[in-house]
């Protein structure tokens, strides 16, 4: 397993038809991958704008592609590791990317019929309002989004592409420049200090302006995640008693909004909640608010499946297995620690928080040495030697790393690290998301347990 940074293809439209099968070559769109160097993943994931994903085979020499059948022009973000680069579709694109591994990274080319919109989108000087930007008052933050709106809208002229293409982009610049805007207020009252600061009547009618309820504006990755943060900010204004879902919930429901963005808000908040937090985070007027809301039959069979995976890993159930290998390549699965309690740690050398954990982890392995109960690391680093380094340099506890192919993380759904899971000495699950060794709460419930 490898928790390597991810390049991901998005396909922001939802009129993307998948291959079929009398469609006419006109129709067609074609993106064609390939990876130069030594480290060659062996898929790159496309999202549709309606959340559904697909992967991209990539093979041995480092080569992979899709073609899609689509009537009209759309954008897609296609993730590969830590790249990302947005592309833009019409019918008869036929577009290639390429990644190819230097000193610095990996240097991205992009070429073929129909690639100068997405070398635009990818390598023209587009700029956003920054989080440090919410420092400003209120009136010099909206001019500084309003420059920054024009000067992006400069540059597209600049560009001279198709109207087609501009009369699009024109739309998906305005969400990206205002990106900050929702968080304003938060942010704001955070970098100045200022606990008593509460966004003025300017700054919610700057926020509704932006807040256009257009269904197809939802083919933009960028108009999705803006309003998604301005209806959550707007409905906790709205309803400061309740709850955030709950608050958004209500809002959802009082305004009458497009069945659509309704649809996108309700399943986006309540998924993202359960993937990261589990069920448990989530009551029955939730889920009812999900059944009533949420109609497409991709978002109901994901939602099902995530519901499914997290029952597998609830308290009391065995727990999905491991394979590993030591410094030396000795090999260890869960069997090898049955007999006493485990506490694991999903970690990497290059994750800040979880180099933070080490001193906290050594203190419990010391507090607990003559104790029923074993520590182990397993690490998901894609470099193995900077793993064996990190080891050498005095790391103590039992140090694994992960087999390739493994599919533990994915069992256990963790999309973060450091992650933390507790397991009996059956090797039952007490806890898939046990607190972290800097926890006060990590020890108590060690000494109650090994009483």
């Amino acid at each position: 397993m490898r928790c390597t940074k991810r390049i991901i293809f998005l396909i922001l439209s939802p009129l993307v038809l998948l291959s079929l099968l009398f469609s006419c070559d006109s129709n067609k769109a074609r993106i064609s991958v390939t990876v130069i160097g030594n480290n060659i993943e062996s898929s790159a994931v496309i999202r549709f704008a309606d959340e559904r994903e697909m992967d991209i085979p990539i093979d041995s020499l480092g080569k992979g592609e899709l073609t899609l059948d689509i009537t009209e022009p759309l954008y897609v973000t296609f993730y590969y590791q830590y790249k990302s680069p947005l592309l833009f579709l019409t019918p008869g694109a036929d577009i290639s990317v390429v990644f190819e591994e230097a000193e610095s990274g990996l240097n991205t080319e992009i070429t073929g019929k129909g690639a100068e919109e997405s070398r635009y989108l990818n390598f023209a000087p587009l700029f956003a309002a920054q989080i440090n930007d919410t420092e400003l008052i209120e009136k010099e933050f909206f001019s500084l989004s309003d420059s920054l709106y024009n000067a992006n809208l400069s540059e597209l002229e600049k560009a001279g592409l198709s109207k087609v293409f501009n009369d699009l982009e024109r739309e998906r610049l305005k969400y990206f420049s205002y990106s900050t805007l929702p968080s304003y207020p938060y942010f704001h009252r955070r970098l100045t200090r200022d606990a008593s600061y509460n966004a003025s009547p300017e700054y919610w009618d700057k926020l509704n302006e932006l807040m256009v309820m257009d269904a197809s504006l939802l083919q933009y990755k960028e108009y999705r995640t803006f309003i998604a943060e301005a209806v959550e900010r707007v409905s906790r204004n709205q309803y400061p008693d309740l709850h955030t879902l709950d608050a958004l919930i209500k809002y959802v429901e009082s305004e009458g909004i497009d069945p659509l963005i309704a649809e996108m808000l309700i399943n986006g908040k309540i998924f993202r909640l359960v993937e990261n937090y589990g069920p448990d985070v989530v009551n029955d007027s939730h889920l009812d608010a999900f059944s009533r809301f949420v109609k497409s039959p991709d978002l109901v069979e994901k939602f099902n499946a995530l519901m499914q995976k997290w029952d597998k890993i609830a308290p009391g159930n065995i727990s999905p297995d491991f394979s590993c290998v030591d410094i030396e390549g000795n090999k260890f699965t869960l069997d090898d620690f049955r007999g006493k309690y485990l506490y694991i740690d999903v970690w990497a050398t290059w994750c800040g928080p979880c180099r933070m954990e080490i001193p906290h982890m050594i203190e419990l392995e010391k507090k607990y040495h003559d104790k029923e109960i074993t520590f182990v690391s397993i690490s998901c680093d894609s470099d193995l030697e900077e793993w064996q380094k990190s080891v050498n340099a005095g790391m103590t506890g039992v140090q694994l790393h992960f087999d390739e192919g493994d599919t533990f993380m994915q069992d256990y759904m963790i999309i973060a690290i450091p992650h933390f899971i507790l397991l009996d000495k059956e090797g039952k699950i007490i806890s898939s998301n046990m607190s972290r060794p800097s926890d006060p709460e990590t020890a108590s419930r060690l000494d109650k347990l090994l009483k």
